[in-house]
């Protein structure tokens, strides 16, 4: 999940019975445009709005926080941003085998274009639907293949046809904040199956540890919307990790918040159901104390 090349989700052993078990990254666009949100007060005390232009891409002089915000998704290719969602070389089609009306289905934005800011709010929204886990060439469940989807925003990475991810450090900051709200058509977030996750530079693979990630499945949102404040204590596990058989020691993947890579607001899957989202992300912030 390093470069902005397609990113595999690898999983081991019993890690496939966990649910949505990995997060994964696409090609974000170039930057492309300029206006958009300020970075400087917030509404709330102790936090600084982080600046991003109303195309979704963040460069930001005081924090040095510089990337695109995008749609990536187990559908989508590592030549998106060069030819549509390029569907046939994405996880979901070339690696687990699967026709592209099984895989995870992304609605809006475009993945691999500017991120548009809805022309009212301001927000960044995304709908689509997670596809539902299915049986993958081995007789199991896929979910290295079939993990979902989401927006994500590359913290370090200027973009361009050689564009890589690379660390930024956070440890100036106590963590972030953001409002969520239920997109177009939606009245509730799927906060059962979605996470926060921040890659960084040596995590497990590419098991990102997420919000409430030492504890739960999930990160906790609010299902009807709302202010999420994140303090980097909070940034944990993966916890499905240490519940596999055999468990992974997470001590040896302790979060370093000197190199984080991305914020992903991933919706995961399960072998159950597929799970329709809509959400909006804004006043995304850094925490000064």
């Amino acid at each position: 999940m390093k470069k902005l090349t397609h990113s595999l989700c690898i999983l081991t052993g019993a890690l496939a019975l966990a649910t949505g078990a990995c997060s994964s990254s696409s090609p974000a666009p170039a930057s492309t445009g300029s206006g958009g949100s300020g970075g400087s007060g917030s509404e709330h005390p102790g936090e600084m709005l982080i600046n991003i232009t109303n195309t979704g891409f963040a460069m930001d002089t005081t924090t040095g926080i510089i990337g695109a915000l995008y749609a990536y998704g187990d559908s989508v290719g590592p030549n998106a941003n060069l030819s549509g969602d390029d569907h046939e070389n994405s996880d979901c089609v070339k690696k687990g085998g699967f026709d592209i009306t099984k895989c995870s289905k992304i609605d809006t934005p475009t993945p691999g274009q500017p991120f548009d800011a809805d022309a009212t709010t301001g927000a960044f929204c995304t709908s689509g639907t997670a596809a539902q886990v299915l049986n993958g060439a081995s007789g199991t469940s896929d979910y290295s293949d079939m993990w979902g989807a989401g927006i994500s925003l590359d913290l370090n990475n200027p973009g361009g046809d050689a564009g890589v991810k690379m660390d930024w450090n956070g440890s100036n900051y106590k963590g972030v904040a953001f409002d969520i709200t239920p997109g177009p058509g939606a009245t509730t977030i799927p906060t059962a199956d979605m996470r926060v996750n921040f890659p960084y530079t040596g995590e497990h693979g590419t098991d990102s540890p997420y919000y409430q990630g030492a504890l739960k499945s999930n990160s906790g949102l609010p299902g009807k919307g709302g202010h999420v404040v994140i303090h980097w204590t909070d940034v944990g596990g993966p916890m499905y990790l240490s519940t596999q058989n055999p468990p992974v020691d997470l001590t040896k993947y302790a979060f370093d918040v000197t190199k984080i890579q991305s914020i992903q607001w991933q919706v995961f899957t399960n072998i159950n159901m597929s799970i329709p989202y809509s959400f909006c992300i804004s006043n995304l912030s850094v925490l000064t104390q």
